[in-house]
């Protein structure tokens, strides 16, 4: 057994109630356990000089819980079902175009910084939550090391300046609202979606399960088609 996985296991779960009663206290978006867990975990690496292998010993059984966690969100839909069935053409339409923009707009910046092949094809996968971004990494030839990363930076950056880019296109819709912080942000959008309305939940929620699904199944193709065509 090691007992620097069980510290830095024990210690992220303190971290994370710490964080959440930090964040329900304040209501302040950058007090939120996605951005405060990871910056403390990453400071007591570098203070006890351990390496990432250590933190990741029995925190990956953290990680593992994300698939059966994202299918949960899917529960709250069954509440809104009328008014799903009335947009789901639309929302997987948005997904579909989501998914697309994603994958060239990573493909375009990744070719003009000529970034390494591995990192390219992590990138590509970046725009979708962490269990469905795990799958089609593998899909793809991507880094399992370096999607997680991708993948929250995204989620951070839609979560945090997802609210300004909606009051400057200056839509008030809160379904267009709820399925743009799903495809751009995932579970993190959620939150986010969640705490401006519970309509706008539900919608980000079904939003990032449909844009996974379709990215796992669809994205190698079109990956592959993209490469021959470059």
């Amino acid at each position: 057994m090691s007992l620097w996985g069980v510290f830095f296991f024990i210690w992220t779960l303190v971290c994370y109630a710490f964080a959440k009663k930090l964040f329900i206290h304040t209501r302040k978006i950058y007090f939120s356990p996605i951005i405060v867990v990871p910056i403390l975990s990453i400071l007591s690496i570098i203070i006890f000089q351990r390496t990432f292998q250590d933190y990741y010993t029995y925190t990956q059984y953290l990680v593992a819980m994300l698939g059966p966690i994202t299918v949960a969100f899917a529960i709250p839909v069954f509440r809104y079902r009328t008014m799903i069935r009335k947009y789901f053409k639309v929302l997987i339409i948005t997904s579909s175009i989501s998914m697309l923009i994603g994958i060239l707009s990573s493909w375009f910046l990744a070719n003009l910084f000529n970034i390494e092949q591995i990192v390219k094809n992590s990138l590509l996968a970046r725009s979708i939550s962490i269990p469905f971004a795990l799958i089609l990494t593998k899909k793809i030839d991507g880094s399992i090391s370096l999607i997680p990363l991708f993948t929250v930076i995204t989620g951070l950056v839609g979560m945090l300046f997802g609210d300004l880019f909606l009051i400057w296109m200056r839509y008030q819709h809160r379904i267009a609202h709820g399925a743009a912080f799903g495809n751009a942000a995932h579970a993190m959008g959620i939150a986010r979606a969640q705490q401006r309305h519970s309509e706008e939940g539900v919608v980000a929620s079904l939003s990032m399960i449909i844009s996974g699904i379709i990215m796992v199944l669809f994205a190698p193709p079109i990956i592959a088609l993209i490469k021959m065509l470059s």
